[in-house]
């Protein structure tokens, strides 16, 4: 508002409204209604405090705690999955808020969590099965029962298994917390191909992590609240990390309370880099750079931690010496821009501070071509200073379901689905009707891989034979690479089901997914299972309406940042409104139906009953059982100690016992379940001189892999040529393909996660769209005056397909063209543009849209949902708004890093034209 509008409004209200509107606010925060809005415009930008109206339609929403029934849940507002509160009231869902028995978030939320509520509630939610009438894509659709979308479904897929190619039915999944039910699914169908969006999130900067410390940790848990030093490059937990909200705390105390420092590395000014004591602007995809040349001060200062490299590293530290000796600090100032004394001062800063030190990376560092082997020089850091597994460190917590003795989980009783568990699909291999199927080109590479990866591949959606490396640890998914694959038949399609899944949307060359999605030779039959309608539901034949994650049961389990393993229970705060339905009930009536064996699976009636069975374990441990688990909706074990230095933990009796001892290597292994396994590793005592067997890592060395042999291999494999980076067994500096040698006119585009967004898949929560709901392009104020722009001039942006060994790497064709408004924002790289990818919306309805008019496939009165909302869209360009701003994601290419598969996010070379 301009300031004489506030004045106005100040005259407007009295000291009694100032005491109505503190009470209509927080009725309004507490109850997120989609009724009136707050303000009412009055002329062009000028709004107006419309309070009786408000007050007026919130009364109704009052929370009366004496009939109010508290319920605990966990979150799915974004990856964190926070333990939170629900309280309910006659009905409805009226407010969430922290469950303090959550050691990760500690009772904290963020907006996020009110968006669930905003979500469940929302006019445009679908609640009934719809089926398209016309044809696929052209929005028109009739309202079907469960019995005709069970049969068709079911039919469907009881054609395609009979067939004896259970593999043509794809299921993709966008963000599934099931921890392992839809795997349940697919794998008693018979299909390997379950399919996730692993690559476009996370796997360059999970495959470090597992390379270097095993299977079992492919997330880091740095001990934040007893650190002293932070060494941050390019993730962001104050706005939108995983982790982020259970680490941010955290953070702030260990800064309060311990004199923390931290030390940014990005290409924008984020929430995290103005809470750091110094940030420094780093050109993308250097980040790699700036962490070899830390290596190299801290090894020629005599800062190394001796004698944790010699006991846990797997290679001598004179080798690593001669390997980074020409990556100094001068050479990275040259690729990153970061001053070379500045990087030598840090570098030592660090060392001194170990082991109560610690290393951040994630998307910033890791989303590019050399961001595999640039995360990995930055986990080196952590193994020079030996602050791995120590208190203030980089530390390694048990995550995911607990149970069949997985490393660091012993003494945690087992939590794992409810038998009988169907088998696993089998390999593809000559003479099985899957493998034949293949084309030969595909059987060539095939052939060319080394044994270990014949023995486990299941075809190039799952197990694509180039990227070896996104199946090696476990199955990350090659997403980006789907659709493209299906066109170039590289794979046959008889049934896709996709869940909760926005690839139509969110994916790069998304234009793609849709070509596909939309072309019935490739894809004869798709069914869609989302709560709204999206971009890729759209084009569905049949779309199956799924329950809120306040409608239903999922088992919960992730690291913990106290360090202490824990568990939780999403359960239902209400049952599903209309007609949507659990993942668990569609799934257990389409195994019913398609039988051939598929159904003992499935041998529930009541969704929470399985999930009894599921916890009977943890119910065991709890005075109360299941009931009091329900009410507490966490559980940790209160006398376990800290997961510090789990390395060091020795090897149980009763492991030992028929166990061998490699006299090379001194790694015990032992038969298990017909398998040879190591557990541990005989080390000598610091105290006695013994040799003792202690667990060790979880790696084939059970040692800390800085020398990872599993890369030259995966090379090999995939036919990369001779010597190319991506290859190397030790972690290596190299250049991202045309960032060479930059025209003048040549710029790096980015993209970042609002703060109050979760991708593109929150865009319809009015409460948070009324917060953020467009996404200008950030560009830097000195750039901007070399262009000739302002803030609010529309520009052009014109992406080059990538160069590399990439997908369709090196063809000189420009990938896409997007139009969108600029922002000036100081801080940001000079070579940089960067905006939100969550904006441009074409479905999701009226707030996604930002458009006043609803566009819900099927109009339903009597829905239980709120009213319309279309009319209180006040940023939609009707009003005079900003509207929802642009799609950016056609024009972003396919880039797959080489053997790892993850998606280059931040190597998109562009070129900018103002438009007149």
């Amino acid at each position: 508002m301009n300031q004489s509008n506030n004045e106005q409004n100040e005259s407007k209200l009295s000291r009694r409204d100032f005491l109505k509107l503190g009470g209509a606010l927080t009725i309004g925060v507490t109850t997120l209604g989609l009724a009136a809005p707050l303000f009412k415009q009055l002329s062009g930008e000028q709004i107006q405090l419309d309070l009786d109206k408000f007050i007026s339609t919130r009364k109704k929403d009052f929370i009366d705690y004496t009939r109010a029934k508290a319920t605990p849940t966990i979150c799915f507002g974004c990856t964190n999955h926070c333990g939170v509160i629900g309280w309910v009231q006659d009905g409805k869902v009226r407010r969430i808020e922290g469950n303090p028995l959550d050691p990760n978030s500690m009772g904290n939320t963020c907006s996020k969590t009110h968006g669930m509520i905003s979500y469940t509630y929302y006019p445009e939610r679908l609640l009934y099965p719809i089926k398209r009438v016309g044809k696929r894509g052209e929005g028109k659709w009739r309202r079907i029962s469960w019995q005709e979308a069970t049969q068709e479904v079911g039919d469907r897929l009881k054609t395609c298994r009979d067939s004896g190619h259970p593999e043509r039915f794809i299921f993709h999944y966008g963000r599934d917390k099931t921890k392992g039910f839809t795997k349940r699914f697919t794998n008693a169908f018979g299909t390997p191909n379950r399919l996730n969006r692993r690559a476009i999130c996370s796997s360059n900067r999970r495959v470090p992590l597992m390379s270097f410390f095993g299977r079992d940790f492919e997330w880091e848990t740095q001990d934040m609240e007893n650190t002293k030093y932070i060494l941050n490059f390019g993730a962001n937990p104050m706005e939108a990390y995983q982790g982020g909200l259970f680490m941010m705390h955290r953070m702030q105390k260990a800064r309060v309370d311990n004199g923390a420092k931290m030390v940014s590395f990005e290409v924008r000014p984020t929430a995290t880099v103005n809470c750091s004591e110094e940030y420094f602007k780093v050109m993308p995809g250097s980040d790699g750079a700036i962490g070899f040349a830390m290596a190299n001060v801290i090894i020629d200062e005599g800062l190394v931690d001796n004698a944790f490299w010699k006991r846990w590293a797997n290679i001598p530290l004179a080798e690593i010496k001669q390997h980074i000796k020409d990556w100094t600090p001068e050479h990275a100032e040259k690729l990153s821009g970061v001053p070379a004394k500045d990087i030598r001062r840090i570098a030592i800063e660090f060392a001194q501070a170990a082991p109560h030190c610690t290393t951040m990376t994630a998307r910033g560092s890791a989303k590019h071509y050399n961001g595999t082997q640039g995360d990995r020089g930055l986990r080196m850091l952590d193994v020079l200073v030996g602050n791995v597994g120590r208190e203030g460190g980089l530390c390694l917590s048990s995550g995911r379901m607990w149970g069949g003795g997985k490393y660091g989980q012993e003494g945690l009783p087992s939590v794992s689905q409810p038998k009988p568990k169907p088998p696993k699909p089998k390999a593809f291999t000559p003479g099985t009707a899957a493998y034949e199927d293949l084309p030969a080109d595909i059987k060539e590479k095939v052939a060319q891989l080394d044994p270990k990866w014949q023995k486990k591949y299941q075809g190039e959606l799952a197990t694509p034979a180039e990227y070896p490396l996104a199946w090696h640890w476990y199955g990350m998914k090659v997403g980006q690479l789907v659709q493209p694959y299906i066109r170039e038949g590289r794979a046959k399609v008889d049934v896709y089901m996709s869940f909760a899944y926005g690839a139509a949307y969110g994916y790069p060359e998304a234009k793609v997914c849709r070509d596909v999605l939309l072309d019935e030779k490739l894809v004869p039959f798709h069914v869609a299972i989302d709560i709204g309608y999206s971009e890729h539901a759209a084009l569905a034949d049949i779309i199956l309406p799924e329950a809120t994650s306040l409608e239903r049961w999922d088992p919960h389990s992730t690291n913990c940042y106290g360090l202490v393993p824990y568990t939780g229970i999403r359960q239902p705060l209400v049952k599903p409104l209309g007609e949507a339905r659990e993942i668990q009930i569609i799934f257990r009536d389409l195994a019913r139906h398609i039988g051939g064996g598929m159904e003992q699976y499935f041998d529930y009636e009541n969704v929470e009953d399985f999930y009894k069975e599921w916890y009977k374990n943890i119910s065991a441990r709890i005075p109360g059982g299941w009931e009091e688990f329900k009410r507490r909706g966490i559980w940790q074990d209160p006398d376990r100690e800290k997961d510090y230095e789990l390395y060091e933990r020795p090897v149980p009796y009763e492991e030992l016992v028929d166990s061998t001892i490699d006299p090379e290597t001194q790694v015990i292994t032992k038969v298990i379940k017909g398998k040879k396994r190591s557990v541990g590793i005989m080390m000598t005592d610091a105290d006695t001189g013994e040799m003792k067997p202690v667990r060790g890592f979880p790696t084939p060395s059970r040692k800390i892999q800085v020398y990872d042999p599993i890369f030259p291999l995966a090379a090999k494999s995939a036919r990369l040529p001779e010597g190319d980076p991506n290859g190397n067994a030790l972690p290596t500096l190299f250049s991202i393909p045309g960032f060479d040698d930059l025209k003048e006119d040549d710029m790096i585009l980015t993209t970042f996660k609002w703060n109050v967004h979760t991708q593109g898949r929150s865009s319809q929560w009015k409460f948070n769209a009324e917060i953020v709901h467009t996404n200008q392009l950030f560009i830097n104020p000195k750039t901007a005056e070399r262009m000739g722009l302002k803030t609010g001039d529309e520009v052009e942006v014109t992406v080059q397909r990538p160069k590399g060994l990439t997908y369709r790497g090196g063809i000189n064709e420009v990938v896409g063209v997007v139009k969108n408004k600029v922002r000036l924002l100081n801080g940001v790289h000079e070579r940089v543009i960067c905006f939100a990818h969550a904006g441009g919306h074409w479905e999701h309805g009226a707030v996604a849209r930002a458009e006043n008019k609803e566009s819900l496939p099927i109009k339903e009165p009597n829905s239980g949902l709120e009213k319309s909302v279309s009319n209180e869209i006040w940023w939609s360009k009707e009003r005079g708004g900003t509207g929802n701003g642009a799609a950016m994601n056609d024009v972003l290419p396919i880039n797959p890093s080489p053997l790892v598969g993850g998606q280059n996010w931040f190597d998109n070379i562009c070129q900018i034209r103002k438009i007149s």
